[in-house]
């Protein structure tokens, strides 16, 4: 099956879900032989042991010996999912499919703080759609206008001063339709004296789509970011692969733009993340991003699951490699639940604070 190249996990599982709809299980078969190529697949293709700091041999040892000819469907799923979960990576899944929908998927090991402080389950209180009510309070007590033309991605607004755009996803939405969007945006945006850009509740999804949001910042090409994928079965990787950043659309938004990230913002995102700190005009706050930049790469075992997993590496303009860590913000805060019931969004607050401080700074110099 052909590599996938979109970034966002919840993405590519209900994409496999179509391809590979047909598949159903009803019993393990050969439970040592799955759990050897599940192994072996990522001792031949996964890009990061070594940043990760895992010594994929040991991980062999530690788990090889809890597997044998009788060990049952749901056991095997168990230490697969565990011996996978050691390399604490959010592109790293292993997925068992009956009559089409997934029945089994191995749980996260490293939770997001923004998901842990506010889950997506609404029975949970507070959650993150409560942070997002707070959020579009905030900005209206603010003097920010209601959102134009409302989309399930992406939607915008603006007040006398600035403008704010909240991206939900770097895909689902044709090429076309973004441009057409991104240059309503950037019009309502022409006559303000900055704006902010909200991608704390984005999981990803495709670079491109990231590229083309990034170059409306920007009136100049310059390296975005590199990248380079391990070549199956042995230690080397591709040669380096530069991707620039160049203008988009007809009209760039060029003055002091707040980047608004948090520890959800992942994949696409960390990279749109990357990028948009390479332009001067922009500052980072919130949260550090995910810190998950590969492509996924996927595969089958024999009895019809599915893994897939990082291989390649991704690194800034400056050649750093920040897989694991993610993008470091200009200024660090993050939302305490207490902004619910306070009915305040504090980050939101301290992205405008620092807006309005690069503004005036921004008019001082000659």
């Amino acid at each position: 099956m052909k590599s996938l190249k979109f970034k966002n996990t919840l993405f590519l599982l209900l994409t496999l879900l179509v391809v590979h709809s047909s598949i159903a299980q009803s019993k393990i078969d050969e439970p040592i032989k799955n759990f050897e190529k599940l192994w072996s697949e990522f001792n031949d293709r996964y890009a990061n042991f070594e940043l990760k700091k895992v010594n994929w041999n040991q991980v062999y040892k530690k788990y090889r010996s809890l597997i044998n000819e009788k060990t049952t469907n749901d056991s095997l799923f168990e230490v697969c999912s565990l011996m996978i979960n050691e390399l604490k990576d959010d592109h790293v899944n292993l997925i068992e499919y009956k009559k089409g929908k997934i029945v089994k998927l191995n749980e996260n090991a490293t939770p997001t703080r923004m998901l842990e402080k506010f889950p997506k389950s609404k029975k949970k209180s507070p959650n993150i759609t409560d942070l997002i009510k707070v959020t579009d309070l905030t900005l209206q007590e603010q003097g920010f206008s209601e959102f134009t033309k409302e989309k399930k991605i992406i939607k915008y607004s603006t007040s006398d001063q600035y403008g704010y755009i909240d991206i939900r996803s770097m895909q689902g939405i044709g090429k076309g339709k973004l441009k057409s969007i991104l240059n309503d945006a950037i019009k309502a945006f022409e006559n303000k004296k900055g704006v902010i850009v909200d991608v704390r509740f984005n999981g990803g999804g495709d670079d491109k789509f990231s590229y083309e949001i990034a170059g409306r910042f920007t009136n100049q090409t310059i390296v975005g970011h590199r990248k380079k994928t391990r070549k199956k079965g042995t230690e080397d990787f591709t040669p380096l692969k530069t991707w620039y950043l160049k203008p988009t659309g007809d009209k760039q938004f060029l003055k002091p733009v707040v980047l608004v990230t948090s520890d959800y913002s992942a994949s696409a995102t960390d990279v749109f993340a990357l990028v948009m700190k390479e332009l001067p005009n922009v500052t980072i706050v919130g949260d550090y991003t995910r810190g998950i930049f590969s492509d996924m790469d996927d595969f089958k075992l024999p009895n019809g699951w599915w893994a897939t997993l990082s291989h390649q590496q991704y690194f800034s303009a400056d050649m750093i490699n920040y897989e694991g860590k993610g993008v470091e913000p200009h200024v660090e805060v993050l939302n305490p639940a207490t902004d619910i019931d306070n009915k305040s969004d504090s980050v939101m607050i301290k992205a405008l604070e620092v807006l309005q401080e690069k503004t005036i700074s921004s008019v001082k110099k000659p």
